[in-house]
């Protein structure tokens, strides 16, 4: 485990945690924390990596923004509703894109009470918002299954996609260097590959079929509802936070999505999923742990012999192949205090940070490197 010798201390800022952090960085993770914003559990966050500056939500419809030193600089209250999620844009410090209940918010940071534009025409609780890499598109997922797709520039609902999700959509993600296609997932248990221009099913995935489980608990009792998707920089690999507590990892480099293995970190389900960089994942669940994952490290794998128990049933191969990358891929855990809602990962100075939203009011910066 990754925090035998983790230093608890407590920082009057972000910066001094930082430099600290710097300072410590060989002996052990540090963390500290953004107090004094919510006052309610935080369900979302965000980093603008030019500037620093975080973005978070939480329920109560409450979302502020904070400098880079951790200090509370704005704070938005939308009472009747929660804030479900939260994007700074990459490209511009000054526009957060934010969900309350059906509307998805444009907001200048600097005059946050004042929305610069109100998205309408979700049916449903959002759940997700999602850019694409360029910053034309903007897809709002929700609770009745369906993805809107925006155009950022005219500010107009560009496709509806449906009648694919059975339930409630939970997340979706744009696919890096494919201009047209979006990637979704629900409590339906699937996983939906879209041409969101046409808009048309490319390709779809019952997570009850993806792969053959280890027989113990949580795999078998727990459906495997798809509560979050993650897609690598390059495009080359999509993760899959399941309910079952499974990290499903998918081949993204070809046209067609392919299933490659699952990893079995997690003793509850798993919430979050985020890449860090093309091989860095970091994942986090209902069993209050984080952790971090080397993707390349699965290339180490070699097929063994399978092993028969003793009434002569073997493990599956696809079994046997994910729990030996598994162990390959699971660089250290973190014992979190908390069930995590959302996580931010981010570089600065060569260092990696990661901020954790959970169920109190407070979001904890966490030192990986």
């Amino acid at each position: 485990s990754g925090n035998s010798n983790r230093q608890y201390i407590t920082f009057s800022s972000v910066s001094q945690a930082r430099t600290c952090a710097f300072r410590s960085s060989k002996r052990g993770m540090m963390d500290s924390k953004l107090t004094g914003g919510h006052t309610a559990s935080v369900l979302c966050v965000d980093v603008q990596i030019q500037t620093g500056q975080v973005v978070s939500g939480g329920e109560g419809g409450e979302l502020c923004v904070w400098s880079k030193d951790g200090q509370l600089i704005r704070k938005l209250s939308r009472p009747d509703t929660d804030c479900t999620s939260v994007v700074f844009s990459r490209e511009n410090p000054n526009l957060i894109y934010a969900a309350f209940g059906e509307e998805v918010l444009v907001l200048d940071p600097q005059r946050i009470q004042e929305p610069v534009f109100i998205f309408r025409s979700n049916q449903d609780e959002v759940n997700q918002i999602s850019l694409d890499v360029k910053e034309n598109y903007l897809a709002a997922c929700d609770d009745a299954g369906e993805i809107k797709v925006f155009g950022l520039q005219n500010r107009k609902e560009f496709k509806t996609l449906r009648l694919k999700h059975t339930n409630i959509c939970s997340t979706v993600v744009f696919r890096p260097s494919y201009q047209w296609e979006i990637v979704s997932g629900g409590l339906d248990c699937r996983l939906v590959h879209w041409d969101f221009s046409k808009p048309k099913c490319l390709n779809q995935f019952n997570m009850q079929e993806f792969h053959a489980t280890p027989g113990d608990s949580p795999y078998f009792i727990n459906p495997p509802f798809v509560h979050h998707l993650a897609v690598s920089p390059s495009g080359n690999t999509f993760a899959c936070a399941l309910e079952n507590g499974q990290i499903p990892i998918l081949n993204g480099s070809q046209k067609n999505l392919q299933p490659k293995y699952a990893l079995f970190g997690h003793s509850q389900g798993a919430s979050q999923v985020h890449f860090l960089t093309d091989d860095i994942l970091l994942s986090a669940g209902n069993d209050s742990c984080i952790i971090q994952w080397d993707l390349a490290k699965s290339e180490q794998y070699q097929p063994v012999a399978i092993h028969m128990n003793g009434d002569g049933a073997g493990s599956s191969p696809e079994e046997e192949k994910s729990l030996a990358i598994t162990e390959l891929c699971n660089v250290r855990t973190f014992a979190h205090s908390n069930k995590v809602n959302w996580m931010a990962p981010f570089c600065l100075d060569a260092e990696k940070y990661l901020y954790v939203a959970d169920q109190t009011p407070d979001i904890t910066l966490l030192n990986l490197s």
